[in-house]
């Protein structure tokens, strides 16, 4: 569907007499983002991992369960890292147990205590389970559950745990459920009353609070040993949690990061306030990130370390990491993260790099299958595409395909052969597909997720269509006189003479790009068209040379755009909204303007 561009208002005069010292352009998309005091301009662009990250400390139940995890290793319990199947459970559960090893080696506890569960998704659906307490109750001895991006929608499961002696901790960013486990440690920042400033962590952020808290503790333990002269103590090992002492100058937390960046990333949170300076600093340490396995996916990826930003996350990494657990399991992608052999690590990435490429073959099919069954979206406000067989690991990506392509919520769902239905949303701006589903509460078995992300679960059709029923009624009301055409929206109308060095040395400073900080989008009027040419073996891309007003010349590229050759040809005039970047080449580097859209 053809999108609507909607430009950005321009910067009151009065704002830009007072911040005349500040480039325009940049003064116009810090203020298109909400960035409009000097101090905040600061904090945005000059990041700060001393003054802007807090502290784990002010999670209100962090001493409670940092004491617990450091009871069950002197205890010598097994502790479970219970995550979740997708990315940011993945990467949550490995820097937690990357971090309880450590600390086992550090002080000398067993790490083979450390185990690890995720769920199947087919077979076990998300979250923790009452099955899956009692399994780790008989087959691994599970004093201690940590969950990882779930737990915090497991009441029943937390409560058996309690029943048979296994304490939880909760490490959770999902949207709070009606009734809170209260039998559990909560580490999230959105149960009501949770002083954590930042509300937008993902799931990896908050374990990654936990792993900070731990280290933390590890500081203070190994000083209070050594001044007690206490023998026995693996000095050499605790002072890699040291960040003062080399060789490790980087306190060993900070390489816990790569997997930060990766996870905040792939969930789509905010890269604004504590998770801008996360990511800034995530960034540079997964383009020297000491993981084997991580090494090998980034290099059949594709991605060069160096150059790894929010892009590479996106297309590259974060695709396969998750591919995992949409094809087959999602351990699979904990053992690359956590594989310590560089072999082995080249082994398993490239299974996982197989397992995206049937991902991507199967994800398409079911994309072409829920076009056909669509149709004519006509004044329709929610989309829900069924089919038999659909995978539960797929739907997610087709229902984000659609909303792309129509702009409206939308629910894909996959039927099994006993008649249960699983599915996924998506949405637009302003529409909270989570709390669409509670509308229809009565007729799902179980469902969860984000304002933007959901999954649910019904069985037998009657149900399910009884749910859709109380859905599109929601959608309906909640969506009444919206336009709901897709938009696209751009900062700025620049003239392409415009686009220099200069100006894309100001526009990387709004670097890391993604969720509430997008790549900036600018507009050129009274183009015309100099050169044009196809690109790719299949013709798909285009290649043009455009002609300005005031009769300058810009390279122009526009992946996707092949079939604009037929349409447009040297001397007609049209319109570009487009970023501007680098590209390099053999060595040389050239400005490149990125068609995003075309208007004739």
């Amino acid at each position: 569907m053809d999108k609507t561009w909607v430009i950005a208002d321009l910067v009151p005069e009065d704002a830009r007499r007072e911040f005349a010292d500040v480039h325009p352009v940049v003064l116009q998309l810090l203020w298109n983002r909400g960035v409009r005091l000097r101090e905040q301009m600061d904090v945005f662009l000059s990041p700060d991992w001393n003054r802007d990250v807090h502290s784990p400390s002010l999670f209100r139940n962090m001493p409670e369960a940092v004491a617990r995890v450091f009871k069950a290793m002197e205890n010598g319990e097994v502790i479970t890292v219970h995550g979740d199947y997708d990315a940011d459970g993945v990467c949550g559960s490995a820097v937690l147990i990357s971090t309880l090893r450590d600390l086992c080696r550090a002080f000398g506890f067993d790490e083979t205590k450390t185990t690890s569960f995720i769920p199947d998704r087919e077979k076990d659906g998300y979250g923790m389970s009452p099955k899956t307490v009692e399994y780790l109750h008989e087959h691994d001895k599970t004093g201690l559950i940590i969950t990882v991006d779930c737990g915090i929608s497991n009441k029943p499961a937390i409560d058996r745990a309690k029943e048979i002696g296994i304490d939880t901790i909760v490490c959770d960013h999902h949207a709070m459920p009606a009734e809170l486990p209260t039998a559990a440690i909560l580490i999230h920042p959105q149960v009501p009353g949770e002083t954590y400033p930042n509300k937008s962590l993902c799931g990896t952020g908050v374990a990654f609070k936990l792993a900070c808290g731990l280290i933390e503790e590890a500081r203070e333990r190994r000083v209070s040993r050594e001044a007690e002269g206490s023998e026995g103590l693996r000095t050499e090992a605790l002072r890699t949690f040291d960040p003062l002492t080399p060789p490790n100058p980087i306190p060993h937390e900070k390489w816990l990061l790569d997997l930060v960046a990766i996870a905040t990333v792939t969930d789509v949170m905010p890269l604004t306030g504590e998770n801008r300076t996360l990511e800034t600093f995530g960034l540079v340490v997964l383009n020297k990130t000491r993981r084997p396995g991580l090494r090998a996916l980034v290099d059949i990826a594709g991605g060069k370390f160096g150059l790894l930003d929010t892009f590479s996350i996106g297309f590259q990494i974060g695709p396969r990491i998750n591919a995992a657990g949409r094809m087959n399991h999602a351990s699979a992608a904990l053992n690359v993260l956590l594989e310590e052999d560089e072999m082995k690590a080249v082994v398993l990435a490239s299974e996982l790099n197989d397992a995206n490429i049937a991902r991507q073959k199967a994800s398409e099919a079911m994309y072409q299958e829920a076009l056909e069954q669509v149709g004519e979206i006509g004044d329709r406000k929610l989309i829900v595409a069924v089919g038999n067989g659909w995978p539960a690991g797929l739907v997610g990506l087709v229902a984000g395909k659609l909303v792309n392509l129509y702009g409206r919520p939308t629910y894909v769902v996959g039927k099994n052969e006993e008649g249960k239905y699983v599915g996924s949303g998506r949405s637009v701006e302003g529409f909270d597909v989570t709390e669409c589903l509670k509308s229809a509460a009565n007729h799902l078995d179980k469902f969860g997720g984000h304002p933007q992300a959901c999954g649910f679960s019904v069985t037998g059709p009657k149900k399910f269509m009884e749910a859709v029923v109380a859905m599109n009624a929601y959608a309906e009301t909640t969506l009444a006189g919206r336009d709901l055409a897709p938009t696209l929206k751009i900062d700025a109308a620049i003239d392409v003479g415009d686009a220099n060095w200069a100006l894309l040395d100001e526009l990387n400073k709004f670097s890391p790009c993604g969720e509430g900080n997008p790549k900036p989008v600018f507009v050129a009027d009274d183009l015309t068209v100099s050169q044009i040419a196809t690109m790719g073996a299949d013709g798909k891309h285009l290649r043009l040379t455009a002609l300005s007003k005031n009769g300058k010349l810009a390279k122009m590229v526009a992946f996707g755009f092949g079939e604009w050759a037929a349409k447009l040809k040297v001397g007609d005039a049209f319109r570009a909204a487009f970023e501007i970047g680098m590209n390099e080449w053999n060595g040389n580097k050239e400005l490149q303007m990125r068609i995003v859209d075309l208007k004739v």
